[in-house]
This record gives C-alpha cells, sequence and structure tokens, in this order.
C-alpha cells in the first residue's frame, strides 16, 4: 500500500512537472519574434505591425487585466490571436495550434469573446466608424463623391450582406434564408473611398433590406436633414423605396435618354458598397457564406462589427486587402440570391405613395440635372 502511494505521487508530480514545463515552452514560444516585415503581418493579421501596435495601445484599458502576475496572457496575444482567427476564418482549436498563438481552445475562445467585444466598445467604434455628424462633415463627403462619381449631394451608398450563422435556439424564423440556411442580414454604409461610415448588425437574415433601412435611425436622420432643406442622397438598388434622400434606379431606361445616363452614373457610385463588401470578406474570411459562425446571432453581431472596425483600420492606411476567387464569389451571390428570395424581393406595401412620389420627383431633378451637366 505504502509502495503505491509513492508511485502516485511520484506520478503526480511527474506530471506537475510536464505540465509546468508545457506552459512555459507556450510562453516562450509566444514571447518569440516571428515576422521581421510588415507583409507577413499584413498577410496573417491583415494589419501592419505598426497598426497592431496602436491597437493594443487603443484598446489595453478595456482588456481584462491577469489577476496572476507573470500566467496571464498580454493584451498583445489576445489581439493576435483575434486578428488571426478574424482574417482566416478557422475554428479556434486551429488558431490555438498556431505557433504564434499558441493556446489552448478554450483559452482562444476567451481571448476572441474579450477581444471582440472590446472592439464594440463605443469608444472604439465612434473612433474608426464615423457617420457624418455635422453640415461640414457631410460636405466633405459630398465632395469627394462629386470629384469621384460627378453626382451632387451623396454622403454614402448602402447595401446589405449576409453572414451565414449555425441554427439557433430561438427565434429561428428570423434567421432563416432557405435549404435550411440561416444567417445575420448586415446592413452597411459606405462613403466614396470604401470605408464603412455605419454598420447595423442586428437583423435576422428573413429581413428585407428595406426594412432594416425604414427602421434605422439613419433613415430618421435624412429625413431631418431634407426637412430643413439640405440636399443630400444615399445611394441604393431596386431593394429599397424611392425617397427623396435615397436615390434607386430607374427600372426600363431607354438607352441614350437622361433616365439611362443616370443609372450608369448611379451604377458606378453605388458599386463602391460593393467593393467594400468584397473587401471586407476578403479580409475577414470568418464573414464569408460557407464559413458559417458558430456564435450566438448577439455575438455574430459583435464580430461582424469588429471586423468593420479592423477593416477601415486597414483601408485608412492603404493597406490591400486580399480578393476573393471565383469560387467564393459564386457562393456569395448564390447565397445572396437565395435569401433575397426568402426575405422577399418585393417591397413591403406599408410604403406611403405620397414619400414614393416625393422621391420619384427628388430623381427626376436629380436626373435632369446630370443630364445638363453632362458635358461641362
Amino acid at each position: 500500500m505504502a509502495r503505491l502511494f509513492v508511485l502516485l505521487s511520484l506520478l503526480e508530480e511527474a506530471n506537475s512537472l510536464d505540465l509546468y514545463n508545457s506552459r512555459r515552452q507556450a510562453q516562450q514560444i509566444r514571447a518569440m519574434r516571428l515576422f521581421n516585415r510588415n507583409k507577413d503581418y499584413v498577410n496573417v493579421y491583415r494589419l501592419s505591425e505598426e497598426l497592431i501596435n496602436q491597437l493594443e495601445e487603443d484598446i489595453k484599458f478595456f482588456i481584462r487585466k491577469p489577476q496572476r502576475r507573470h500566467r496571464g496572457l498580454s493584451v498583445r496575444i489576445k489581439l493576435l490571436c483575434t486578428l488571426s482567427f478574424l482574417a482566416s476564418g478557422s475554428y479556434q482549436r486551429i488558431i490555438g495550434q498556431n505557433i504564434n498563438t499558441f493556446l489552448s481552445q478554450p483559452t482562444a475562445s476567451r481571448c476572441i469573446c474579450e477581444v471582440v467585444e472590446t472592439l464594440n466598445h463605443p469608444t472604439i467604434i465612434s473612433k474608426y466608424i464615423k457617420f457624418p455628424q455635422n453640415a461640414e462633415e457631410r460636405l466633405a463627403l459630398k465632395e469627394r463623391f462629386y470629384e469621384k462619381f460627378k453626382i451632387p449631394g451623396v454622403i454614402g451608398c448602402v447595401d446589405g450582406t449576409f453572414v451565414t450563422i449555425v441554427r439557433p435556439t430561438e427565434n429561428e424564423e428570423r434567421y432563416y434564408c432557405r435549404k435550411g440556411n440561416h444567417a445575420r442580414n448586415v446592413q452597411l454604409y459606405t462613403d466614396a473611398d470604401l470605408n464603412i461610415i455605419h454598420v447595423d448588425a442586428t437583423y435576422g437574415g428573413a429581413t428585407h433590406d428595406s426594412f432594416i433601412f425604414n427602421n434605422s435611425d439613419i433613415k430618421n436622420h435624412l429625413e431631418e436633414l431634407v426637412g430643413a432643406g439640405e440636399t443630400v442622397y444615399l445611394l441604393g438598388d431596386s431593394g429599397y423605396a424611392q425617397r427623396s434622400y435615397l436615390m434607386t434606379p430607374i427600372p426600363n431606361a431607354v438607352e441614350g435618354t437622361p433616365e439611362e445616363y443616370y443609372n450608369k452614373l448611379h451604377a458606378t457610385a453605388r458599386n463602391t458598397v460593393e467593393r467594400t463588401i468584397d473587401r471586407l470578406k476578403g479580409r475577414f474570411r470568418c464573414l464569408l457564406v460557407h464559413r458559417v459562425l458558430h456564435y450566438h446571432p448577439d455575438t455574430v453581431g459583435k464580430i461582424v462589427i469588429a471586423c468593420c472596425v479592423l477593416h477601415n483600420i486597414c483601408n485608412r492606411a492603404g493597406l490591400p486587402a486580399p480578393t476573393l476567387d471565383s469560387h467564393d464569389e459564386e457562393e456569395e451571390a448564390n447565397f445572396r440570391a437565395i435569401a433575397r428570395v426568402s426575405a422577399g424581393r418585393q417591397l413591403p406595401l406599408t410604403h406611403s405613395q405620397s414619400e414614393l412620389t416625393i422621391g420619384q420627383s427628388s430623381r427626376d431633378m436629380l436626373v435632369n440635372q446630370l443630364w445638363r451637366s453632362r458635358r461641362e
């Protein structure tokens, strides 16, 4: 009996020593400087080393400090783990085994949730995702759109994109997109330089783009501006209702007419939001439809916003974005078509006819203005 007790004690001591050595080795590996070039950082994390350093400074005050000295993970390791996950879309177990982070799956999961939560802090969001709040900021956006696309009064473009999720346990019907797929319908507002100026990730994939916009604070804000006499436009596709502040394409425009000329300018300018979505998902592949995020829908919404924050950081710094290959583009397009059929492409019948008439009159005025100024 005594021998057995001694043997068990020796085994327990050996196991503790192995565990200690393993943790020490992990700390040493995480402390290694693995990259010497910015290109390597951008390839793995999408941000350059300088931008990672700046972001670390931004979030360090919101990250929980380790309870035990020299034993907790640094803010940098937590940040790198999260960036690696968002950029690759790989499962947390794979991220944890990566030599760049070298964490267990549960630890990687905690790191990702903590950093994503931090990137959703109002202070961080307001710093990197900015909808124009005054006339001066709106004028800067209008001038940039006019400089690039020759349409006056435009402050941004709007469109929705889908981010797939696992089947939720509650309110499944809000996220259902046909053929067993579930998703978030994320509405993005972008400027002329492919920056995201607002994002709404609170709705499920069964919700129509137009419904999301009609229930947004942005719509109410634009109505107030137009009511005060300011000329201000968003550009949207035919999934939205024509309004005095939301310009949509003109169906069946005849070639060579002012309406066709308007449609061409409109399509070229509105393409900025589609290019932004492609860049966003190219940078952060966790958002691609075939990745399927295994999180609660609320957490998925926070992941989307975190990616939008990081996209703006990268875009404003002029960092290159990986392009989607033809297979990814096809899958995105196919899922979008399926999901939009599920949400219903016909506009809700609750739209006011008077609002539509006023919107069409505003569009007619813009059409004539563009046609007159086409050769200036």
